[in-house]
């Protein structure tokens, strides 16, 4: 079995880019991600806004394997803050 990592750093910067620019367009590509020695990107990553997400489409090439790849789709959620205990 192999294994990859992906940073999430673009992904969280990338949504306070949107939110400080106010971006509402439908589509945007907030950034792109590109596969360089450190990271297991097999293809270039682009960062969207859709459906009032932000989404990033990834496919990475697994390490320590022969062969391998896998696609993912990752959405950064707003959860909402737990009220303070008392």
């Amino acid at each position: 079995m192999g294994n990859a990592h992906l940073s999430l750093q673009p992904l969280v910067a990338s949504a306070r880019l949107r939110k400080i620019l106010g971006v509402t367009a439908e589509g945007t590509t907030l950034r792109k991600v590109i596969p360089e020695s450190d990271n297991c990107l097999a293809a270039d990553s682009s960062i969207n806004w859709v459906n009032g997400e932000v989404v990033q489409d990834v496919w990475l090439r697994l390490c320590d394997v022969d062969s391998g790849d896998i696609e993912l789709k990752i959405k950064l959620i707003n959860l909402p803050s737990a009220a303070p205990s008392k």
